[in-house]
């Protein structure tokens, strides 16, 4: 039988636990996850550069850092108590406030896995010249290949992670740089506030793609990976939230990176002040648009960026599925595919509904998915300060102060 915790923790490198700590080095690049972005990030940046320009890069600076506190809270309580969050959900809240939460961090899974699989078949539509359809069918398989990947342990998920990353960066600074912005407004935008008339949307939108609030779940099991032993010291566990925080700040940093990329190119070549966009740019608009302005490898720079989010999503989705559903209602599901397959599922339905009949209107969904993330963003973050600022839970060391 397949139980999520002992998966988790049995792909770890148990060496760990014989090891003199201070025979390990100060810092350890082994122990750094990587950072991820999705296709709703991807589409709620070039939307904000197109309506705002550089005028919301501050909202996307001080997301990326309300992020960081979250993800290390979240990895503090998996580091200290040994179980992740939705287990202590389960164990600390009642029946119908759990089942709540469970419920709108659900929806929001299904939400970014919608954005991913029409985000991916988009980008096999640019390369190849897929029918959305056809890519989303193919986008659908994905999910496989990853539980064949997920065999061979965290570690070489976090590298397969790794490689998508770079694919992003590169092909998303090579076209920021190919824009040519100016550093003087950039500046601007990210240490003044501003939220122009008419883009709230795209505003709270912003927010929710970046605090996806699965994401917070899925960080704190990620961190039971590492294995600290069976009672480790007060020593060990201050070391590994010191590790975590490092992680957790490079992490967040590439993401910022990579967003704010995305905002500048489309600032450069959508923005224009004072006057009124009727029709949001998406995701396809996007590699038209940067083929007729920067030129034709532009459009492949950014379909291979994409392609690269949406597998990153994939990976992040099943995971969060999985250690959601398993935390809050334990190992229901005999088989590990039994989880994935329904994951996917309920994922697949919609979205090819979206490919069949809302095929003129993905752009606008998009921009409601993103918003979702927001409303259901309270459901981690409460928890996540509740619960890390109890003494029961955290102990007097590790609470929050």
């Amino acid at each position: 039988d397949w139980n999520v915790d002992m998966d988790i923790k049995g792909q770890v490198n148990v060496q760990a636990d014989i090891m003199d700590p201070s025979q390990e080095p100060f810092f350890s690049w082994r122990k750094l996850s990587i950072a991820y972005l999705d296709p709703g990030n991807l589409e709620s940046d070039l939307q904000s550069g197109a309506v705002a320009g550089y005028r919301l890069l501050w909202l996307l600076f001080w997301a990326h850092a309300a992020g960081l506190v979250l993800q290390i809270l979240s990895a503090r309580l998996g580091v200290v108590t040994g179980k992740h969050l939705a287990h202590l959900v389960k164990d600390n809240y009642p029946q119908p406030t759990r089942t709540l939460i469970w419920a709108f961090i659900q929806v929001a899974i299904v939400g970014s896995d919608i954005q991913e699989i029409i985000g991916t078949a988009i980008a096999l539509k640019i390369l190849f010249g897929f029918r959305l359809i056809v890519g989303v069918l193919v986008t659908a398989t994905d999910t496989f290949v990853f539980m064949w990947l997920q065999h061979y342990g965290v570690r070489k998920i976090e590298v397969f992670f790794m490689v998508l990353i770079g694919v992003m960066i590169v092909c998303f600074w090579a076209e920021m740089i190919l824009s040519h912005p100016r550093l003087g407004p950039i500046l601007e935008g990210i240490v003044v506030p501003s939220i122009p008339e008419n883009t709230m949307v795209q505003a709270v939108g912003m927010v929710g793609a970046v605090i996806m609030p699965h994401n917070m779940y899925l960080h704190s099991a990620l961190v039971m990976s590492r294995n600290l032993g069976v009672a480790p010291s007060q020593h060990k566990v201050r070391e590994a939230n010191f590790y975590f925080a490092i992680e957790s700040g490079l992490a967040l940093l590439t993401s910022y990176l990579i967003n704010l990329a995305i905002v500048v190119v489309f600032a450069q070549v959508f923005y224009q002040p004072g006057k009124e966009m009727g029709q949001l740019p998406g995701l396809y608009d996007a590699s038209e648009v940067l083929r007729n302005t920067l030129g034709e490898y532009a459009r492949y720079l950014w379909a291979a960026g994409l392609l690269a989010a949406g597998q990153s999503s994939t990976m992040t989705g099943t995971l969060a599925g999985q250690y959601v559903v398993e935390g809050f209602f334990g190992a229901i599901f005999k088989k590990q595919w039994h989880r994935v397959a329904l994951t996917r599922l309920v994922a697949l339905v919609p979205s090819l509904l979206v490919a069949v009949w809302a095929v003129d209107r993905i752009d606008t969904l998009g921009e409601v998915l993103n918003v979702l993330q927001s409303v259901c963003l309270p459901t981690a973050i409460v928890p996540i300060l509740k619960l890390t600022s109890s003494t029961s839970i955290m102990t007097r060391t590790f609470k929050n102060s």
